[in-house]
């Protein structure tokens, strides 16, 4: 095995992702038959849905990164940008961070649903619009449980695995591959675009996009895939418990309503906060900045 440590570092652009995706590929053949497995089991069609998820989680976003990593590079960890601790200090801040600015991620979805498409693309804005109501459906079905058991194992399966698992596959390994082609900021942008992309779901697709950006600037600005991968459990898991809460009787505010229509003056001050927050940000992990040679 460790004949294989490395072998593919001075591979080229086109070499690093089809392995990546076959290897990805890999992985789903070898979880599919599980997935029958389940399928025909005992469990309801939540469950067994929830359970696939677990596995394909894991298959698909965690271990390919990995495999590619020690691949392409004698230090896999530091290949993908896990070689720093985070420290509690920037841990709490980029907590603060991501609650402070859960109003103007809502305004911004808001807006992208009010898009609409040209005549000429209606059967494309129908089709999209399907898929969209497919996807809130199955995320409604997966969030409406009753025990604690049961939201720690959606915490573990919407927050903690997406969390780690898209953050290794997006800005670990994509932005480590598309940085050799053109450089770190536009990999950033590239590998937003195809996150948001992926998750077909159109109506939110500018706010993921905008976020997936920060959550690659995120790992410019510190050099540490941490920071990222928390951002993005923040930005779940907050949703995951208060949905639970509501669902289960407690009087809250529905927190994906929180920065438009009565509450507009929130997402706008939110805006605000972010915008000063992000060039906080920036000037706090100027290390890179100042020598990005060693990301």
């Amino acid at each position: 095995m460790n004949k294989l440590k490395g072998i593919l570092e001075q591979s080229g652009l086109s070499s690093k992702l089809v392995m990546l995706f076959a290897v990805l590929c890999f992985f789903v053949l070898i979880l599919t038959p599980i997935s029958s497995l389940i399928s025909v089991s005992s469990l309801s069609a939540v469950e067994q849905m929830k359970l696939s998820q677990l596995f394909l989680s894991i298959g698909t976003f965690i271990l390919p990164p990995f495999v590619l990593a020690y691949l392409c590079s004698k230090k896999p960890s530091a290949y993908l940008y896990l070689n720093d601790k985070m420290k509690w200090s920037d841990a709490g801040t980029i907590i603060l961070f991501m609650l402070l600015i859960i109003p103007v991620v809502n305004l911004l979805g808001d807006l992208n649903q009010q898009l609409v498409l040209p005549k000429s693309f209606s059967g494309l804005e129908n089709w999209m619009k399907l898929t969209e109501d497919k996807a809130t459906r199955l995320e409604e079905k997966m969030l409406q449980v009753h025990s604690w058991y049961a939201l720690f194992f959606n915490i573990v399966l919407i927050a903690v695995l997406p969390a780690i698992g898209e953050e290794l596959f997006f800005r670990g390994a994509l932005i480590r591959i598309f940085r050799e082609w053109r450089g770190f900021q536009p990999a950033i942008w590239i590998v937003a675009f195809i996150f948001s992309a992926i998750h077909l779901q159109f109506y939110g697709f500018v706010p993921r996009l905008l976020l997936g950006a920060f959550f690659g600037y995120l790992l410019l600005w510190s050099g540490n895939l941490w920071l990222p991968i928390l951002a993005h459990f923040i930005n779940n898991v907050v949703a995951v418990i208060f949905y639970y809460l509501r669902f289960n009787g407690y009087k809250l505010p529905d927190i994906d309503s929180i920065g438009f229509g009565n509450t507009l003056w929130i997402g706008l001050l939110s805006g605000a906060l972010g915008i000063f927050g992000i060039l906080w940000l920036r000037s706090r992990f100027n290390r890179q900045l100042n020598n990005p040679g060693n990301l």
